[in-house]
């Protein structure tokens, strides 16, 4: 009677159990339903796909107890909680998470989940530099890199810099690697994994049967990117990868080109990322919600409506006047690409006809909410009525020269113009208005006495802000009034605050401040008796043999040439002897030249040995012109600062 009685309830309890194992199953096997974002010449494109939770992993990537920078402290501090709660879902559904905290290994001897990691089976196929940094892959050859990171990008001033390292020295941290550990906001579980060797993390991969990686932490720009884990080598190796966008963060000073906010700068690397590398997804579309968005960023979401064919043009004008303060975006008004991103926009600027009609919905949308609008050009003008409170254009207002001349309204659209009046006499309107019009400008050629209204704003019935001028864009974009009133334009419909004074061409303020991408360096000075310096940077991916090498630049003689901050002697004109140990195989090898000649790359520059010759490309040189002594070191290690268009492979002869 006891037998039965147990066995009856061992049976119970077994199919209770495989009753819960189903449900367990059936609930880790439920689809990550996720939406892609790509960029492509910068306009945002979206991809909706299905993975099966079993065959994703998440990648950590550096989110440490600390680091050498305050603010990136906080800012990782702000959103982990965020990423802690989406990987705690990730994991619920079956999902691998590997944590990556480099230079930590020792601090989790001990800890379980490196054991596990440890543990698994060495993959069959482990890709070669696997365990290397990757600084660059072929799809990002021809790309610009978007700021320059070659400082560390710490974006404290000095004084709290050096507040913080002295708080690092008192609790007995190196202040320059301050990182132990994780950071404890970030939950280790008993199924995780803990690795940072890139053969490891490629084994756990290939041991759970993972097709796609999801990365994220920081920082986006140097180890997102660059780690033997990270994306680029995840994605040289063949893994479908992804960013989670809003679970990063940058390191970027804005006192650095382009010389954007940082969050800007954030924003610059993902879309290079996004055209060039992967794409990206955000946490929203994992735990609900909205995306994650730092505290301090209160940048107004600018969404510039362009013909496909002009994109690019506002793109450089944004770099100019908008980026600083705003995040931009780009939508096609004629494929309708981008149109997504006109849901969010704080403010859009309309800049050619609309003729994909999905676009014109979101349009109206974005009006019957009551948000500003910005329009240049008839097309944008034509038949909107009720957005600019005009009704028809008899001429077209195009390349012509035409003299701005200021109304009588104080308006903040007029600060920074000259204040020269005009009188309502001897006005002929090409416009025909609505009474909520206030004009701001009346254009006049030299040509022609009658001065017609250039440009205006409108107080909407809606309440919403509108402002626009007839001059087309990109034909009047070098006008500086023109740059002045749509710099005045998108803050005034922001309610952000107007300067008196136009931004400097950022490219220009950075030919005067330090080092430029070669041909594209700006002065608006005479260069006198400055020194012009050039550098590269060599990665050797494979072991060096010991032989004698020379460097030779034939059309240089006399010129002074560092390798990786030694001086190099010239053995005969033209011909520098390489010390056989001062390369250094897979890492980078930094090349600074300090020119005698004006034309250096009449011979190309050329590493000689017995074993064969290399033969550097002259598109990844950066030059810059100054009176300073030669600076013959990169300003941080060139794995973290290094631009990937400052970078060429050495291709070893076997």
């Amino acid at each position: 009677m006891i037998r039965k009685s147990v066995n009856v309830s061992f049976f119970t309890c077994l199919i209770n159990l495989l009753f819960i194992s189903i449900i367990t199953l059936n609930l880790q096997a439920e689809t990550l339903n996720l939406t892609l974002r790509n960029s492509v010449r910068s306009v945002h494109d979206w991809e909706k796909v299905e993975w099966n939770p079993n065959e994703v992993a998440v990648v950590i990537c550096d989110m440490w107890d600390s680091h050498h920078s305050v603010t990136a402290v906080r800012r990782v501090n702000e959103f982990a909680p965020r990423l802690n709660e989406v990987i705690k879902s990730l994991r619920g559904s079956g999902v691998t998470i590997i944590h990556s905290p480099s230079d930590c290994m020792p601090s989790y001897k001990d800890h379980d989940a490196r054991e596990r990691a440890l543990a698994v089976p060495v993959a069959s196929d482990l890709p070669k530099e696997i365990s290397s940094w990757c600084h660059r892959i072929p799809e990002e050859e021809k790309a610009s890199y978007p700021i320059d990171q070659s400082d560390g990008g710490e974006d404290e001033d000095e004084f709290e810099n050096n507040q913080w390292a002295e708080r690092l020295k008192a609790e007995g941290r190196n202040p320059g690697t301050p990182w132990l550990r994780q950071t404890p906001v970030l939950e280790v579980s008993d199924k995780d994994f803990v690795a940072s060797e890139g053969d490891v993390v490629w084994n756990i991969l290939r041991h759970k049967k993972i097709k796609h990686v999801i990365l994220t932490g920081v920082h986006t720009n140097m180890c997102v990117l660059g780690r033997p884990f990270g994306l680029r080598q995840m994605v040289r190796s063949g893994m479908d990868t992804v960013l989670l966008r809003d679970g990063t963060d940058v390191m970027y000073n804005p006192k650095k080109w382009p010389y954007v906010s940082h969050f800007t700068g954030l924003d610059l690397v993902i879309r290079h990322i996004e055209e060039n590398v992967c794409s990206t997804i955000t946490s929203d579309q994992i735990i609900g919600g909205q995306p994650f968005r730092f505290t301090h960023d209160k940048r107004p979401h600018l969404v510039i409506v362009s013909s496909s064919g002009r994109v690019l043009d506002w793109k450089g004008f944004s770099g100019h006047f908008f980026d600083a303060d705003f995040r931009v975006d780009y939508v096609e008004s004629d494929t309708g690409k981008g149109m997504n991103d006109i849901r969010y926009a704080d403010c859009l600027l309309l800049a050619d006809d609309i003729k994909a009609g999905r676009v014109n919905e979101l349009v109206q949308a974005h009006v019957a909410a009551a948000k500003p609008v910005i329009g240049t050009g008839k097309a944008s003008i034509v038949a909107k009525h009720d957005v600019f409170g005009v009704d028809e254009v008899s001429n077209e207002k195009g390349a012509q020269k035409i003299k701005w001349i200021q109304g009588k309204a104080k308006h903040p659209l007029t600060l920074g113009f000259k204040n020269n009046e005009w009188s309502v006499e001897g006005v002929s309107d090409n416009l025909v208005t609505d009474e909520g019009v206030v004009p701001l400008f009346h254009g006049k050629e030299d040509s022609n006495e009658f001065a017609e209204l250039l440009a205006w704003s409108f107080a909407r019935t809606d309440g919403g802000r509108s402002c626009a001028t007839v001059l087309s864009f990109p034909e009047s974009s070098n006008d500086s009034d023109f740059q002045r009133f749509l710099f005045n334009a998108v803050r005034w419909a922001t309610g952000e605050l107007i300067s008196k004074q136009l931004p400097l061409d950022p490219d220009l303020r950075r030919s005067n401040e330090g080092w430029v991408v070669r041909g594209n360096f700006h002065t608006s000075r005479s260069l006198g008796p400055k020194h012009w310096d050039l550098r590269t940077l060599i990665r050797v991916p494979d072991p060096l043999p010991n032989i004698k090498r020379s460097f030779k630049w034939e059309s240089i003689p006399g010129s002074v040439i560092y390798i990786n901050g030694a001086q190099l002697k010239e053995s005969k004109p033209g011909h520098w002897l390489i010390p056989s140990k001062l390369l250094k195989s897979g890492d980078l090898n930094l090349v600074v030249v300090r020119v005698s000649k004006p034309d250096p790359f009449k011979s190309p520059p050329t590493i000689f040995s017995t074993k064969g010759s290399f033969e550097l490309d002259t598109k990844h040189w950066q030059e810059r012109h100054s009176d300073d002594a030669i600076d013959p070191n990169f300003p941080i290690p060139p794995q973290f600062g290094a631009p990937t268009d400052l970078i060429q492979e050495w291709p070893q002869r076997k």
